[in-house]
């Protein structure tokens, strides 16, 4: 077995080769991920943007077809499309058809009476059955019978009677009019509309004035109106039966219009097969070019401003190369493949670069480095579906959403290099877009200067007008440049205008989010935590309250001396506000909760006493975990002390040790640690001691206090609690000038009203 030292090498060994590994890994994913989003098969030699200016003459390498626009070649196939008639068919089986529906109507109208009056009279005999026997056997058969009539009703139904519950019916049913009669009625006013024809209706769309008849394989072109709809068929029919039927029973009229009803269908049918077919076909005639370009053609000069027409050669020559296979064999396509790869690692290499150099924190924490490439393949993505794939407006892009989250996670400066790196790749990903480019990266630096320092929810009310604005000027200025039509400039400032509101609302939702998926602390969770309503703060204020107060003077030199120094002072407030809660736990045995009267430690050995206060930061340890404070703001706890002494004890127990010749061990009265290791705990680390220790000067004035300052600061550094923070020589010395004031400030004495000093003498007195 390995000795401890050697294991916790070998640990440290496997954790960093671990951290390379998921850093190249990570950074592999997102290059390769990255280069999917490039637009395929783009020649950018070639790409260029209406009202752009060329940087090269372009001469044609082969002789190629200027291929329409889609929207041009659309309408003209849309436009042939619509002079295509609409096709129907004589169907000489419809006059037959109507025949036979009739004839087996008449037979099943036939049954259905019959059927009907047999199970009436059997009903009738079943009532006057006395023997039981023979009545269960008779209701049996009644039951048979009654599904047989239901049978038959059903099948009417099917055959298109539907109101066969009707009055008229009932009626049928009753007198059993003949059913030959009604047929051959509906036979003489329905059969001859088939002769002149009834056409089906008209497809949807445009009004039709010819249409294409098809009559025993011949084609004729005729006007719809030459036959009769389904309508005027049907008042034909209607006006036959009524001469028929006007000198007798009006029922009987009713029952003749629901045969006619029941099979009347139109003998000119329309054919979507046929006509979609003729439609495809007229599409496929419509050419697909408008010219020719010739080799060694001269497309465009250099420094000539692109019009549509050029813009159109220019698409046509790059569909002319990708369909003569130009670049895409295997070989060539893994070529252009690696070189969108190197082109975004040129980018994001400077980013990570810089994390690297600046910012190793970040870089060394995988977890926040996989939230920064999830946020860039979330807005390369955004960028490839709004602008490729749904052809909306890039400044729809929502770019300010990386802008926003990246400062209140980390910084402005952090926020600022993603921005320039995410805002350049994805630009080029838009066919080098320069206009996008300046748009956002202008917008971008709103964004960030409007949450850089975030300390209320209202904020992203500046937020939105900031990037909203920011978007209106951006492309107000380059379309006055491009003197773009209106309707262009309409259309970019709608969408821009909806990024403007969208962006910010949803980047306060994505930072939720964000929070609890990665379990950062931004400044969103700072602010909730300096509500004195906090249930933790408010059981340090209430067993605590000398505690209390220190914390809230603490908090207020440690935010004087963090934005001195231009560290989170919002971060340093509620570390201050809570780095002494666990002194909630024993309030009594520390002399900012004692009053007047007996010291707890009086009783106590100077061991046992250092223990106890020394016990205040494992308590609050436990506290914080028990209330889910962020590990950022737990950090305060142990770190406020780092290793120092309990010196007032130590010092007890070397004058007891001295006297009686015995040995103490220092480790007994020195805090666990660990030392700050960040500017806002070295700063609570100074704030606190000095804060502590001022109270303790009699006649306070600003040359003790600073000297009192320079005591501590230098003690500090002698004992090497600030060797792990960022603070420079310079920092110490700006940090004490910001706190002097305040300090000096909060030591302040009131003037003694009239008459105090006798009240507080009876008060005595009477004590």
């Amino acid at each position: 077995m390995l000795p401890q030292s050697k294991k916790v090498v070998s640990d440290e060994k496997k954790y960093h080769l671990w951290l390379r590994i998921s850093q190249i890994t990570l950074i592999v994913v997102l290059l390769v991920v990255t280069a999917l989003f490039f637009p395929r098969g783009k020649m950018f030699q070639f790409d260029y943007n209406v009202d752009q200016i060329t940087t090269e003459t372009i001469i044609a390498p082969f002789d190629y077809d200027i291929l329409k626009t889609e929207e041009a070649l659309e309408q003209d196939r849309q436009t042939r499309e619509d002079m295509i008639q609409p096709v129907f068919i004589w169907d000489n089986t419809s006059r037959d058809h109507v025949n036979t529906s009739l004839d087996q109507i008449r037979g099943q109208l036939a049954l259905w009476y019959q059927a009907t009056k047999d199970l009436a009279i059997k009903r009738t005999y079943w009532s006057t059955i006395s023997d039981s026997v023979a009545a269960d056997s008779m209701r049996y058969q009644l039951q048979e019978d009654s599904l047989h009539v239901l049978n038959i009703k059903l099948e009417l139904q099917n055959q298109g009677l539907r109101d066969l519950g009707t009055p008229r019916w009932d009626y049928f049913l009753e007198k059993g009019p003949s059913t030959r009669q009604l047929v051959n009625s509906v036979k003489q006013a329905l059969l001859p509309q088939y002769m002149l024809g009834i056409i089906g209706d008209l497809p949807p769309g445009d009004s039709y004035t010819r249409i294409v008849m098809i009559m025993r394989g011949k084609e004729s072109n005729r006007n719809p109106d030459d036959f009769r709809n389904m309508l005027d068929a049907w008042e034909s029919v209607q006006k036959v039966l009524t001469s028929n039927y006007i000198d007798r029973d009006p029922r009987l009229l009713q029952l003749a219009k629901d045969l006619a009803s029941a099979v009347m269908v139109p003998n000119l049918k329309y054919s979507s097969e046929l006509s979609e077919n003729r439609k495809a076909e007229a599409r496929n005639l419509v050419p697909i070019s408008v010219g020719k370009v010739f080799k060694n053609e001269r497309i465009v000069d250099a420094n000539t401003r692109v019009t549509p027409q050029i813009k159109q050669k220019l698409d046509s020559l790059e569909k002319e190369y990708i369909r003569k296979g130009y670049g895409q064999s295997a070989a060539n396509r893994l070529v252009t493949f690696m070189g969108k790869i190197l082109l975004s690692s040129f980018l994001i290499f400077f980013f990570f670069a810089y994390l690297q150099t600046y910012r190793s924190q970040i870089y060394n924490d995988i977890k926040l480095m996989t939230l920064v490439g999830i946020i860039f393949i979330m807005h390369l993505a955004l960028a490839h579906v709004i602008v490729y794939k749904l052809g909306w407006s890039e400044f729809f892009v929502p770019m300010s959403i990386a802008a926003m989250i990246f400062t209140v996670v980390f910084d402005g400066r952090i926020a600022f290099i993603i921005m320039v790196t995410l805002t350049i790749l994805t630009g080029i990903i838009l066919s080098n877009n320069i206009p996008f480019i300046v748009a956002n990266l202008f917008v971008s630096s709103l964004a960030i200067y409007t949450v850089r320092r975030l300390r209320s929810r209202s904020q992203i009310l500046w937020s939105i007008l900031a990037v909203t604005s920011g978007y209106v000027v951006v492309i107000a200025v380059f379309e006055m440049i491009k003197f773009s039509s209106w309707d262009s400039v309409m259309q970019h400032m709608i969408f821009a205008v909806a990024n403007g509101f969208l962006s910010p609302l949803l980047s306060y939702g994505f930072l939720v989010l964000i929070e609890r998926v990665f379990k950062i602390t931004t400044n969103l969770t700072l602010l909730e935590l300096l509500d004195f309503n906090n249930k933790l703060l408010s059981r340090l204020a209430m067993k605590a309250p000398g505690t209390f107060k220190h914390s809230i003077d603490v908090g207020n030199l440690a935010v004087a001396a963090a934005e001195a120094v231009g560290a989170n002072s919002l971060l340093a407030r509620v570390g201050a506000y809570y780095h002494d809660i666990g002194k909630a736990e024993k309030p009594e045995y520390f002399i900012e909760n004692q009053l007047r009267g007996a010291n707890k430690h009086e009783k106590l050995s100077p061991r046992l006493s250092a223990t106890v206060i020394v016990g205040h930061v494992k308590d609050g340890i436990k506290l914080a975990n028990e209330y889910n404070l962020p590990s950022i703001v737990t950090d305060f706890i142990p770190m406020h002390h780092g290793k120092t002494r309990v010196e007032y004890f130590y010092q007890q127990a070397l004058e007891r040790a001295n006297k009686t010749d015995s040995e103490i061990n220092e480790a007994d009265f020195c805090y666990p640690g660990p030392r700050p290791n960040s500017k806002e705990t070295a700063i609570l680390m100074l704030a606190e001691a000095i804060e502590a220790a001022s109270r303790s000067i009699k006649n306070p004035n600003p040359q003790r206090i600073e000297a009192l300052m320079n005591a501590i600061i230098e003690s500090r550094i002698k004992s090497g609690e600030l060797n792990n923070c960022p603070l420079t020589f310079r920092d110490l010395e700006t940090i004490k000038e910001a706190m002097l004031p305040v300090l000096v400030g909060s030591m302040h004495e009131r003037i003694e009203y009239p008459g105090q000093r006798k009240k507080l003498h009876i008060m005595d007195d009477e004590n």
